[in-house]
């Protein structure tokens, strides 16, 4: 019995460390071009294009810099959503993100830098 509860716990842990983490790059890979993926850093080339929305994933913190400019809309999990509209050359950091999608509603392409660290996962 002892050996089917550790089991159970285990199987459990698995299962809400990939519900409450999940890698962008593994839920949509097509908007994702990694250019460095190391046990420290992932440094990629995010893509999204009109009417494109992502699933639902986080990231660790991170430093991105927008390519292009547009206008995105962020759905969080717990209902709240806000809209982000990046100018050529922008740049930020941000602390882990919670799980979102995140929906291009412009008209133009947006590409963007990001580059998480790692070592500072969503929890």
């Amino acid at each position: 019995m002892k050996y089917f509860a550790l089991i159970i716990t285990f199987l459990i842990l698995i299962i809400s460390g990939k519900i409450f983490s999940q890698n962008w790059a593994d839920t949509d890979p097509k908007m994702n071009n990694i250019l460095v993926d190391t046990t420290l850093v992932r440094s990629t080339i995010a893509i999204i294009n009109p009417g494109e929305k992502s699933h639902v994933h986080t990231h660790p913190a991170s430093f991105v810099y927008a390519l292009t400019g547009g206008k995105l809309k962020v759905y969080y999990t717990d209902g709240s959503s806000e809209m982000v509209e990046l100018k050529t050359g922008d740049y930020l950091y941000a602390d882990p993100e919670k799980p979102h999608e995140t929906e291009n509603i412009g008209d133009k392409t947006v590409k963007f830098l990001i580059v998480e660290l790692k070592e500072h996962p969503y929890k």
